[in-house]
């Protein structure tokens, strides 16, 4: 399958717009539903094994308010997707 890029600079026919990465926020700004945030967020722990973050760490990765990514990780946490040590890291449940 062929990769076709947006910012290919020179190249008739595309747009010349700079690449950056999609933000849990900015998904936020098109009315993504909550547990659609909680899947993106539980889809990451599962990609990156051993993980573990305390809610500052994961709010700047995710980039979400604290307050919503600790809303967000307490309800993974509540279905048991993931747990809380001692240390107040969150981590997979494995």
């Amino acid at each position: 399958m062929a990769h076709r890029s947006s910012a290919v600079a020179g190249r008739p026919g595309t747009l010349d717009i700079p690449r950056r990465p999609l933000s849990i926020r900015s998904l936020g700004t098109q009315r993504v539903p909550p547990l659609a945030i909680a899947e993106r967020v539980k889809g990451e722990f599962a990609e990156m094994r051993g993980f573990s973050p305390t809610l500052a760490q994961a709010a700047r990765l995710f980039d979400l308010p604290p307050d919503e990514c600790d809303r967000v990780l307490g309800s993974l946490v509540s279905d048991g997707s993931l747990v809380r040590g001692p240390d107040g890291r969150y981590r997979r449940k494995d």
